[in-house]
């Protein structure tokens, strides 16, 4: 078995009409999920989840909310080598505000993305684990 760990962020705006948003990716054509990555040499988990956001959504100067670090697991299985191989995935999800003026420029790993209030992020994200991060954050930005 390969251990892997991803970071990302839950992204959110205030949107003055709309209310709090959610950013959701479609990730190559298969589920909806926040933005994530790899973590880099020499990088602290959340240096990488505000790299793998720019460079999958051009995102920069968002404000990260002191305090969320929220961690889930999953196992898959990806071809490599000529091989199947069983991946643990280690997730750790941290929160951020972005502008409202803040412009995407999705990277091509996505086939689209959505600004989505709690309810609908909710219904959009894929994993069980992620829905209750998504909960617990939604909690946390309407408490300030």
């Amino acid at each position: 078995m390969i251990r892997e760990k991803s970071v990302g962020l839950i992204v959110f705006r205030r949107n003055p009409q709309e209310g709090i948003q959610y950013l959701v990716l479609y990730h190559r054509g298969s589920y909806w999920n926040f933005p994530k990555g790899k973590m880099e040499e020499g990088e602290s988990e959340l240096e990488t989840g505000l790299r793998e956001l720019q460079e999958e959504t051009g995102l920069a100067g968002i404000n990260a909310i002191d305090g969320f670090r929220e961690q889930t697991e999953f196992f898959f299985k990806e071809h490599r080598a000529g091989r199947t191989e069983l991946i643990k995935k280690d997730f750790i999800l941290y929160l951020g505000e972005a502008p409202m003026s803040a412009e995407l420029k999705l990277s091509s790993e996505h086939n689209g993305y959505c600004w989505l209030d709690f309810k609908t992020a909710s219904k959009f994200v894929k994993f069980k684990r992620t829905k209750e991060i998504l909960a617990e954050a939604d909690f946390l930005i309407n408490q300030k």
